[in-house]
Parts: structure tokens; C-alpha cells; sequence
């Protein structure tokens, strides 16, 4: 049987689940998930342990790196032949530029065997890489024989770095949709989710300027947890909308659906994100979105005044301006909500297996 090896960073549960339907739907390949490490102390993850089939983890050291909005964490690991020469892949998949794919490409180029470049990146969620990055992006993108973006802007952003056209496709990132469908019983009128990390880079600061002049009467749930919490607060009190703010802290998923279920509106502010699966997460609820644009699957999940608005967190008077529209019209939410569902069509996992299976077939008989 052919044999498909993805390598990939640590075992998200979107992506867990995501690998788990695609072993489930083909009879024509295996498929090994390798990682480079188990965790990061950022995360909080739990995984379902009986979807992790076919999956091993990569003897790794991590590295650190404090970044302008947040950590970068960096897996360099052992092994990487070894395991290859056991599986004996058809195809390899590497997720990123890190240096387990760095060595699974160097790999492939010895034993002449495809090679498929997988990333989330963006050009603006990577504005500010070095040379030595820039150059690494390119060289996998050079000697790769197919490629696969998780958005619109990630294809944007191969294509740039050299990669060829007719063979770049779009496997959507995306989630278990049916896990964050939910039935609500009472949605409270004017309450404002927001789901993540309370750091710089989701950019809640912003949301607290904006939210300071609304006239309309509000509550702002914030679901998550971080180093900015207690600047938050202060922020929050010397804004004076203090008493509007509930500080919910880190919720399990379970949790965070009854959120979702009486929530009546989604706001995400972020300075950047690659995609923002939060957002979809917020349109199989049901909920109107205000997405930043530098969220940048916004682009593929949003369609402007029909499920949500894309806007500039910078630009506070337009941001307080389509908050206050929102607040002022919640009969709007119907019919947006309405436009959502039309919109995950695309996001089903056997749609968005469709642009993975493309790239695998796109190089099946390819020689370096």
C-alpha cells in the first residue's frame, strides 16, 4: 500500500482530528503523522488519544525565542532519517519551514521522493522574518514538488516565495464543524465574545478603545488567559467600561460552547493571526462576526455585510462605528448567521480533503 507521511509541529486537536478523517477516507494510502514534540507550555490542549493513529513523536529539544507579540518555539530534532527509512514513504508532507523539514526535504531529495510543502503562514504573519528565513522558505519551495496553503493569503504567500501555480492548492485549515454547532436556548441581547490568549498580539487593547465610546448597552465576555490579564483590567477601569468587562480565563471546550450558545456576537481584534480558527468556531455557533483583518483567513471566511464585517482594529472610530451598528440591529444575526452556513460548506472536512488529495495526486510518479 502507498504510504503518506505528514510531518507537523505538536498534536493540535484541529489537526488531530483533521489527520483522523483522513485515515478514516482512503483505502489507497496509509497515513503516519510524525511530530516534533508533544506540547508547548503555551498550550492547554487536550487530545483525543484514540485518534491518534499511526502517529509518533520525534525525539526533539526545544528552543524559545520571546517575540515582539509572543513566544516562538522552536523543535530541533533526532531521528528524522530513521524514522523515513522504517515507514518507507510514497509521499512526504512537511508542515512549515522548521528543522525536522529541513531534514524529511533533505531526505526526499537523496531517495528521490516527493515532497509536498504545507503551511499556515501568511506574508503578513511573516512581515518580519530575517534573510535566513526568507531564504529557507524559498529553498523548500524550490525543491518541493507540490505545495499546499491553508488559506487564500497562505497560496499568496508560497506563490510569492516561488512556488509554481498549477501546482499550489488550498486545503483549508478548519475544524470539526459539528463539535461547535450549537442549539442556545437564551442568547443574551448585546453580549460580546471573545475568544484568546490575553496577549498583545489578539490585540484586546484595541477592542477596549473602540468598545469606550459605544452607546448602546453591552457585556464583553473575554474566554481565555495570559501575561496581559492584570494590564487588561487596569486598562479596562481607567477606559471606564470596567463593569462591562467579564475576565472568564481559560475554558474547556465544553465550556466555551455555552459561551458560544449565549453570545450574540463575535468579536476577534488580533494584530495577527495566520487564520483564526476562532472565527469559524464563532460562524458554526451561529454568531455575527467583527474580524480583524489581519486575521487572515478572515479573507475566505468573511463576506463583507452578509455574515460579519472585516475591519482595522488600528482605526477606532471605524471599529467603534460597526460595533455600535451591530449593537443597534440584532435582527441582523438571523439572516447572517444564515450566510455562515453557506460559507462553512467549504470548510467540511470532505471539501477541504480535496485540496490535500489534489497535491498528493499532483505528484504521484514524480521524480526529483
Amino acid at each position: 500500500m502507498k504510504r503518506i507521511v505528514i510531518f507537523t509541529n505538536i498534536p493540535a486537536p484541529y489537526r488531530v482530528d483533521w489527520f483522523f478523517y483522513l485515515q478514516q477516507n482512503t483505502k489507497e494510502y496509509e497515513i503516519y503523522v510524525v511530530y516534533a514534540s508533544k506540547n508547548e507550555d503555551n498550550r492547554g490542549w487536550k487530545i483525543e488519544e484514540e485518534k491518534m493513529k499511526n502517529s509518533c513523536f520525534l525525539d526533539s529539544c526545544t528552543i524559545k525565542i520571546r517575540r515582539k507579540y509572543d513566544t516562538k518555539y522552536i523543535h530541533v530534532p533526532k531521528g528524522v532519517s530513521k524514522i523515513l527509512d522504517e515507514l518507507h514513504p510514497t509521499v512526504v508532507v512537511g508542515s512549515e519551514y522548521n528543522p525536522a523539514v529541513l531534514q524529511a526535504l533533505r531526505y526526499c531529495k537523496r531517495h528521490k521522493i516527493p515532497y509536498v510543502s504545507w503551511t499556515d503562514g501568511t506574508l503578513h504573519s511573516e512581515r518580519r522574518i530575517n534573510r535566513i528565513q526568507k531564504y529557507l522558505r524559498k529553498y523548500v519551495i524550490q525543491h518541493a514538488s507540490a505545495y499546499l496553503a491553508s488559506s487564500s493569503k497562505s497560496k499568496e504567500a508560497q506563490l510569492a516565495y516561488g512556488a509554481r501555480p498549477e501546482r499550489c492548492f488550498v486545503s483549508f485549515l478548519t475544524v470539526d464543524l459539528e463539535k461547535y454547532k450549537v442549539h442556545p436556548e437564551k442568547r443574551e441581547r448585546n453580549r460580546i465574545l471573545c475568544v484568546g490568549s490575553l496577549i498583545e498580539r489578539k490585540g484586546i487593547d484595541l477592542l477596549f478603545a473602540a468598545l469606550q465610546g459605544v452607546q448602546q448597552e453591552y457585556t464583553l465576555a473575554l474566554a481565555g488567559s495570559g501575561i496581559e490579564e492584570e494590564n487588561l483590567k487596569k486598562l479596562s477601569y481607567n477606559l471606564g467600561i470596567k463593569e462591562r468587562v467579564e475576565f472568564l480565563g481559560y475554558l474547556s471546550e465544553s465550556e466555551l460552547k455555552k459561551e458560544y450558545a449565549k453570545s450574540s456576537l463575535f468579536v476577534l481584534p488580533t494584530r495577527e493571526d495566520c487564520f483564526a480558527l476562532v472565527v469559524l468556531e464563532a460562524m458554526c455557533a451561529g454568531l455575527p462576526v467583527i474580524c480583524s483583518k489581519y486575521a487572515d483567513g478572515s479573507y475566505d471566511l468573511i463576506e463583507n455585510g452578509k455574515n460579519g464585517y472585516i475591519v482595522d482594529p488600528y482605526q477606532t472610530e471605524e471599529f467603534r462605528n460597526c460595533l455600535q451598528r451591530m449593537l443597534e440591529k440584532p435582527d441582523a444575526a438571523l439572516e447572517m448567521r444564515q450566510a455562515s452556513e453557506r460559507i462553512l460548506e467549504r470548510f467540511q472536512f470532505e471539501e477541504v480533503s480535496k485540496g490535500f488529495w489534489n497535491a498528493i495526486f499532483c505528484v504521484e510518479g514524480c521524480v526529483w
